[in-house]
């Protein structure tokens, strides 16, 4: 069940992310973002939804659920301050929407880019021992 969920999640980004591409010009109108913020954040959604894709179909396993709730969560706050901000004729709230959906997205894909085989921080194996 939980690779299903794994799955979903990232098909749904990977389709709001071709969304934005079709859409470019109008986020960056109504967000009055310069376009090499929409478009990196865009394309770091897209691979980080591939990642996420790619290791539901592989491994998916529970303990880095978290890291999608946690992110998808915080997308939705800055969707909403994005929005009022926006509302506001401000450009600050692109920057804090895209810049959350470019950093984040970079953070889960190097999440489950290196899960398994990155390094592992436990005390079992420190080298003064």
């Amino acid at each position: 069940m939980r690779n299903s969920g794994f799955a979903v999640d990232g098909i749904i980004k990977l389709l709001l992310a071709v969304a934005g591409f079709i859409f470019v010009g109008g986020l960056e109108d109504f967000f009055l973002a310069p376009r090499w913020l929409v478009i990196t954040a865009l394309v770091l959604l897209f691979l980080s939804a591939a990642t996420q894709i790619s290791y539901s179909v592989s491994k998916g396993e529970k303990r880095y659920l978290k890291f999608p709730m946690v992110f998808d969560a915080l997308l939705i706050i800055a969707v909403v301050i994005g929005l009022v901000l926006a509302a506001a004729s401000s450009p600050a709230g692109a920057w804090i929407l895209f810049g959350l959906v470019g950093v984040g997205s970079l953070g889960i894909a190097v999440v489950f880019t290196t899960g398994e085989n990155g390094p592992s921080f436990s005390e079992d194996e420190s080298p003064n021992s």
